[in-house]
């Protein structure tokens, strides 16, 4: 593999009695850039990160940074910033002694901390609050004292855990954006694990989708949720419909609608993204089928569409003063080719 990232990851595996948590990652991180490990839980992403980090030794691979081979040095000595769903703040401590605490390891001088931290504190915007203790801080607010702990010491790569998890939706949203501006005003490498899918594809430059230990697929968000490599990030990146067909001679038949399936014969997966399937309700051409529930979820419409005993889900946009329609509405279904995806069945 070439060597053209600033963190560049070859083989990377970590097995346990009878498993195998990280099966071969390779991966190569550009200086600048943020990457998100995404997947569902048990798949390996977090455990990527901590050996990473060094908090939990590889079995096999290497660990490169900035030319610089880590695979073996211990976590303390690697220069990366961890942030922790659990935030991890010390109690007893203040705002700005827990930020300054690992300058302090550091034994870097007291002037120069004093000047990090106070710095640290106003890029998460906590100035003010220095003398405060966690205790009387938000979660969103403990969290960005975690951030400026991380950032303070200036490390070479910053390494966040599902730091959003812990935090109510608008929170999220605001966390989220907040640590994607910091991270682009600063310039810094970052690894981002999450199984939330919106995390990945707003905050990131490059996503690393992964399931059962080993990597399904690396691309822009752009890249994995317009042209999914398996049928496993079809579905976990985005939501759709999973439909079953039978392919011959290179095209599938699903309720009498031909899809190309190149190189694929027998039980294959339709997938199409819910919010590009049209649906009309009278006269409209494409495939038949009847409302089987409608599901109003504030700016989305959903209906559940029974085709030739298939569920097809619609999502509409809502603009107000819509008439819902009743199960059983005849309505007929159609799509674009190119928002089709076709996929071997699993055995």
């Amino acid at each position: 593999m070439a060597e053209h990232g600033f963190l560049s990851i070859r083989g990377l595996t970590k097995r346990y009695a009878g498993f195998t948590a990280v099966d071969g990652l390779d991966l190569e991180v550009p200086k600048g850039d943020l990457v998100a490990f995404l997947g569902p839980s048990g798949c390996g992403k977090t455990t990527s990160l901590r050996m990473i980090a060094g908090l939990v030794p590889a079995t096999s691979g290497r660990i490169v940074v900035g030319g610089q081979d880590l695979t073996t040095v211990e976590t303390h000595r690697r220069d990366m910033g961890l942030v922790f769903q659990s935030y991890a703040l010390f109690p007893h401590m203040s705002i700005a002694k827990n930020v300054a605490f690992g300058l302090e390891m550091r034994k870097v001088p007291k002037d120069e901390i004093a000047r990090r931290v106070k710095e640290a504190i106003a890029l998460v915007h906590l100035t003010g609050k220095e003398e405060q203790r966690p205790a009387q801080l938000s979660g969103g607010q403990q969290q960005r004292v975690a951030l400026a702990r991380a950032l303070v010491i200036r490390p070479s790569i910053l390494l966040l855990d599902e730091p959003l998890s812990n935090l109510d939706a608008k929170l999220r949203d605001e966390m989220r954006n907040e640590i994607r501006d910091i991270q682009q005003r600063l310039g810094i490498t970052a690894i981002f694990v999450t199984h939330d899918q919106g995390e990945a594809l707003t905050m990131c430059d490059k996503v690393v989708v992964m399931n059962q230990g080993r990597l399904e697929q690396i691309g822009t968000p752009v890249d994995l949720y317009e042209r999914p490599a398996t049928a496993f990030v079809a579905s976990f990146v985005g939501r759709t419909n999973r439909l079953k067909a039978v392919a011959r001679d290179g095209a599938a038949d699903f309720a009498g609608q031909t899809v190309p399936a190149p190189g694929l014969s027998g039980p294959v997966e339709v997938m199409i993204r819910p919010h590009r399937v049209a649906l009309a309700t009278s006269g409209g051409e494409g495939v038949p089928g009847r409302i089987a529930r409608a599901i109003f979820s504030g700016d989305i419409l959903q209906y559940d569409v029974d085709v030739a005993g298939q569920i097809v889900s619609v999502e509409l946009a809502t603009r107000g003063g819509e008439t819902v329609l009743e199960p059983g509405t005849p309505v007929s279904l159609s799509w674009r080719p190119q928002d089709v995806f076709v996929y071997g069945a699993a055995a």
